[in-house]
């Protein structure tokens, strides 16, 4: 497969100087993604400089769990120094698998030519949802591609930074002791709620102190007194 191409854009422009050019790449069958400066339309003082990055704690939904850990690679924050770094995961009904682990075709997705779509989404994936919305839903979500997510696991970055794993108890997609299994594999702190499989809709306000939980036990610039020594097993 070729590299994807990623466009830097300079001073004054804006990404959107590239979408001549990133949609004949397309065309040709080449992937383009534009980067976006972030100091672009700021002044000064304030400014975004040179030097500057941030940390981040990725937020890992579902499948989300073993692609972002797998693409975390290089990424965790303790070898890079003074460089930011990724320095916590939230998984959030999400699937961790061990290096090495072999994808098995998933019980709940329906395949057809080469789309696999989700059986039973009002229950597995909406359940907890208030009817409106459920079906407001049902209409927003897409097929998967039928092949290329179900390779060997071959990295794990939850090995390399803390994590928390809220325990759905009303997900009807991973049950309780599944979610208790991948969260004791990645070695997560673990709370628990009532959530379905899609917390981040049913519960937006539980996934938000989730995370402020989790920023808040790390030692960033403005949070010194942030550590992991404060973990413990709470309901939520």
């Amino acid at each position: 497969m070729a590299p994807t191409v990623l466009f830097v854009p300079g001073f004054w422009e804006g990404p959107t100087v590239f979408d001549k050019v990133t949609s004949l790449l397309t065309e040709n069958g080449v992937r383009g993604e534009v980067a976006v400066l972030r100091s672009t339309g700021t002044t000064s003082p304030g400014n975004p400089g040179m030097k500057d990055g941030e940390d981040i704690l990725l937020v890992l939904h579902s499948a989300g769990g073993f692609l972002g850990s797998e693409a975390l690679q290089g990424l965790d924050k303790r070898p890079r120094g003074e460089q930011p770094g990724v320095v916590s995961i939230v998984f959030l009904a999400a699937a961790v698998y061990a290096e090495g682990f072999q994808h098995q075709p998933l019980p709940f997705a329906a395949v057809e030519g080469g789309s696999s779509s989700c059986v039973q989404p009002e229950t597995l994936l909406f359940g907890d949802l208030p009817e409106a919305e459920k079906a407001e839903w049902l209409t927003a979500i897409k097929t998967q591609p039928a092949e290329g997510w179900d390779d060997t696991v071959s990295y794990t970055g939850w090995k390399d930074v803390p994590s928390v794993y809220p325990i759905c108890e009303g997900d009807n997609a991973l049950p309780i002791p599944l979610q208790e299994q991948l969260a004791g594999l990645a070695g997560s702190e673990i709370e628990r709620c009532s959530a379905g499989h899609l917390p981040m809709l049913s519960q937006p306000e539980l996934v938000v102190r989730v995370v402020q939980a989790a920023l808040a036990r790390q030692p960033w610039p403005g949070n010194l007194e942030g550590t992991m020594d404060n973990c413990s097993t709470t309901r939520i």
